[in-house]
């Protein structure tokens, strides 16, 4: 999955108070005015030379102008796409062209421009929405000009979207305000407290660190996120879009059942169970290096993440490194059709087994998740980007000894 740099929002520390607050005290606050893109699950869209006879722009475009087409991920339609054109002027910049009215003719207020930047062109499109707060939707669109690929004909284009957005807005929390981020599904009139991508800002340095592992960020199923801040800990209980009021409440410790990924931290142990059905534990790992894996053979990027895999079980388990590999496929034959087909001799652990441990214990919001351990089950490595392909076996041959 493609990532680009977090949203930065400005903000002033804080000092957590010394007075704490009892169990179930309320909180108040406001959303923000705009929403944000959500600029972590970018997705990588083709589109394709299209003739520019086929299209009605008013005003005309040049006749030399180049244009391509393809579906935008739109959530804000039931279908969840929209037609989408890109167009290159011979001169000047280009722009994302949408037929917002539905009319067949794209009009000046429909032409969003892409502004050159070092890697191409980017632009975030804000389009129309109906909500009860919010009036529009954004879109982060990267048009990654002049790449070019084996599997991409001349005349393609690559973009990268954005495919969420995120509503943000400040928490009063004793003497402070607090920065929090909501899930946003543009075709309901709510925003859920129970449902997607919540997030916190912890630390008080004004942005959400919403990457793997992060303590500031974690998706919710069907319940509310409880949030460490400080030595509180805290969950959003109701947002009302009408009166622009967010309410959270204060939580018990007991109720935080999240483990922090944090470097030269010891992992605590934990059971699982192998494909070979018998019960194991993390601690038997102890004495070497381990690469623990969350995945799926349902993942595309876990799948092309494998040949790294093989390759670095292969090089370096001679130097003290094993793998273990957290399944999270429902049918336990097609990961072992996989598995054996793939040459993939380390340990797998059941899906049925550490279904608690990726959703609770580490609340995993993306696939593949990974970690690398020390001999004493201490983090050494957490970033996603040094634990993927060509980076993964660096990682390793830096970290290894010889």
């Amino acid at each position: 999955m493609a990532r680009v740099a977090l949203i930065l929002i400005t903000g002033t520390l804080f000092v957590y108070p010394q007075t704490q607050p009892t169990n179930g005290t309320r909180f108040f606050g406001k959303l923000q005015a705009e929403l944000k893109p959500d600029l972590v699950h970018v997705y990588q869209r083709v589109l394709d030379a299209k003739s520019t006879s086929q299209i009605r722009f008013d005003p005309a475009i040049d006749k030399k102008a180049l244009v391509s087409s393809g579906a935008l991920s739109d959530p804000r339609v039931e279908s969840g796409r929209s037609d989408m054109l890109l167009v290159e002027p011979p001169s000047g910049e280009p722009f994302v062209a949408i037929d917002l009215n539905g009319n067949g003719v794209i009009e000046v207020a429909e032409r969003f421009t892409l502004k050159k930047d070092s890697n191409g062109f980017v632009s975030i499109i804000r389009l129309p929405v109906a909500n009860p707060f919010f009036k529009t939707y954004p879109i982060f669109i990267h048009y990654v000009h002049g790449f070019k690929h084996p599997d991409l004909k001349p005349m393609n284009r690559l973009i990268y979207q954005s495919v969420m957005a995120l509503a943000y807005g400040d928490v009063e929390i004793g003497a402070r305000r607090v920065l929090f981020q909501y899930p946003f599904e543009p075709r309901s009139p709510a925003i859920s407290t129970i449902e997607g991508l919540f997030g916190i800002d912890s630390d008080g340095d004004g942005k959400i660190r919403d990457e793997q592992f992060s303590p500031e960020s974690s998706y919710a199923a069907k319940s509310e996120i409880v949030f460490r801040l400080g030595d509180q800990f805290v969950s959003t209980e109701k947002i009302d879009l009408a009166r622009n009021e967010i309410v959270v409440r204060s939580r018990g410790r007991e109720e935080y059942l999240r483990h922090d990924v944090e470097i030269a931290k010891e992992l605590p142990d934990f059971s699982f169970v192998d494909f070979e059905a018998k019960k194991r534990s993390l601690y038997e790992f102890k004495g070497k290096y381990l690469l623990l894996d969350f995945w799926g053979v349902w993942c595309v990027d876990c799948r092309a993440e494998t040949p790294y895999h093989v390759e670095a079980y292969r090089r370096f388990r001679t130097r003290g490194l094993e793998i273990l590999s957290l399944n999270t496929d429902e049918n336990i034959e097609t990961a072992k059709g996989y598995i054996a087909k793939n040459k993939m001799p380390w340990t797998q652990a059941t899906n049925d087994s550490i279904r608690t441990l990726a959703e609770v214990t580490y609340r995993i919001q993306e696939y593949p998740s990974t970690i690398l351990i020390g001999p004493d089950a201490k983090v050494i490595v957490f970033d996603q980007k040094l634990l993927r392909a060509d980076e993964l076996l660096k990682t390793l041959e830096r970290t290894l000894p010889k």
